[in-house]
């Protein structure tokens, strides 16, 4: 059945004040069960699905119509679930092969007191690009939270840079659910949008590296505590690694696979093999033992409690809460798209923003507005693709450009609300309160702030805009013929 056909079904006009009402639902939803009683957000997701899926046959769709329209858009995240199944794979194949410990070992050998901010947002975000923003808060973030209290740093500033570094993956890693959501629902490689904006990140990481650089400078700190921190660890990490440039190599080989563009998911699990071979032939580890952690994760059993709080995670199904909600979120898309509510919320919008700048800027600030009505990253996400993506079509804007657009606030600006699933998570990990940590967090309101700049500066010269292939938009897209704007 064509998507059309499903649309037609209807028996009502659709209009603005449905598709309002179906995002409304799922804000309020989301509002009570995550905030109000603490629950993870896979429920709200289904009772949003469920009354968005009503609100469609009180506007005459059938249950086969509205089932139809979830599995639509289910199938959409497929390649994001797989894509999901390879990273928590490759977490636990890395931290095995000494990759990841070497990482840290590298990172946390250069640190001082006075370059404890910026070595803290670098080591983050090394770490956060194969992890990913949470992986890394609750392994590496963890230990400069640490070394931060001995240092007597204050510890908004250090988790602001620990949170900062781990969001840049949110933005720039194609092994990051984030990105691979993002890039599944646009319909573009993960690899080449992540590619296609390096350099707008890079050049908010070097404002943000000297911020914290500068403000570092200032930071009161015991030089002897954090020696006697910084040493401990890395005796652990080489007691129980061998430390060394060739656990590396699977990370070398994943970066220019990234730049010779190999399809993702082959990449991922040539990064796997690489792993698992390293694990054995340079840890010494059980291969049955390292094969059965990429499905359930490692345990670390070093012996030393800070390795092995960093390292008790990875595997297929540490992904497995954040496939589920990948799913539910696109299923709940799924309705709005298929069945026009999608099209009725997002034309009366789209519609009052006719020039790129403004669509530009509408775009990046509904996103962080997205995050605050729906306390969570992925449904942002999903919303601000499905919503805009035709419009920037409509300038000619290539899908590895808006989709990169669509993120840069949906993406990052959750872990600042702090009512977000995102949020809550690194107060819980960190122990500092978002309040706290939000004004250090300087990559991530920085970032959306340089997207929204650069398009409107330089957008036409980047091959963000195509004048050529701007189409009229004097008159609003009715496919159904339908949809209502009030």
């Amino acid at each position: 059945m064509k998507e059309a056909s499903v649309k037609e079904n209807t028996t009502k006009p659709i209009k603005f004040r449905h598709g309002l009402l179906a995002l409304v639902f799922l804000a309020a939803v989301m509002a009570f069960c995550v905030v109000g009683l603490g629950t993870e957000p896979q429920m709200p997701l289904v009772i949003g699905c469920l009354l968005a899926g009503g609100l469609a046959m009180y506007l005459g769709f059938s249950w086969d119509d509205v089932l139809e329209s979830m599995v639509k858009g289910i199938m959409d995240s497929m390649e994001a679930v797989l894509i999901l199944m390879c990273i928590g794979m490759l977490v636990a194949a890395w931290i095995q092969s000494g990759t990841v410990p070497t990482l840290i070992y590298y990172g946390i050998s250069v640190i001082s007191p006075q370059l404890f901010l910026p070595v803290a947002f670098l080591g983050t975000l090394l770490v956060g690009i194969v992890l990913g923003s949470w992986g890394a808060a609750g392994t590496i973030g963890i230990a400069f939270i640490g070394i931060a209290a001995a240092l007597d740093v204050p510890l908004g500033m250090a988790a602001g840079a620990i949170i900062a570094g781990a969001y840049v993956s949110e933005i720039a890693s194609p092994l990051t659910d984030g990105p691979v959501l993002c890039a599944a629902v646009a319909g573009v490689g993960v690899f080449d949008m992540c590619r296609r904006f390096l350099p707008v990140v890079l050049g908010v990481c070097a404002l943000s590296l000297g911020l914290y650089f500068g403000i570092g400078q200032m930071a009161g700190s015991n030089g002897g505590s954090a020696a006697a921190s910084t040493a401990e660890l890395m005796t652990a990490l080489d007691s129980s690694y061998a430390i060394g440039p060739l656990t590396l190599i699977p990370l070398v080989v994943m970066i220019v696979c990234i730049a010779i563009q190999v399809p993702a998911i082959p990449a991922f699990l040539l990064g796997v093999a690489l792993g698992l071979a390293e694990a054995v032939l340079l840890q010494g580890a059980d291969f049955g033992v390292v094969l059965e952690s990429c499905s359930a994760g490692v345990t670390s059993s070093t012996g030393f409690t800070s390795i092995d709080q960093l390292f008790s995670t990875g595997g297929i199904e540490e992904m497995l809460p954040t496939i589920t909600i990948v799913i539910l979120v696109m299923a709940y898309v799924g309705i709005l798209q298929h069945t026009g509510l999608m099209d009725s919320l997002i034309e009366p919008i789209t519609n009052k923003l006719k020039s790129y700048n403004s669509l530009l800027a509408g775009t990046v600030g509904s996103g962080a507005l997205f995050n605050i009505v729906m306390p969570d990253q992925y449904p942002a996400i999903a919303m601000s693709c499905k919503m805009y993506g035709r419009a920037f079509e409509k300038h000619g804007t290539p899908g590895t450009v808006w989709s990169n657009i669509c993120n840069s606030a949906s993406g990052i600006t959750s872990v600042l609300v702090p009512w977000n699933t995102c949020s809550i998570y690194m107060v819980t990990i960190l122990g500092v309160t978002c309040l706290d940590y939000l004004p250090f967090a300087f990559f991530c309101y920085l970032y959306p702030i340089a997207v929204i700049v650069v398009g409107i500066l330089f957008g036409g010269k980047l091959g963000w805009k195509n004048a050529e292939s701007l189409v009229d938009d004097t008159q609003p897209e009715n496919p159904t013929g339908s949809i209502q704007a009030v």
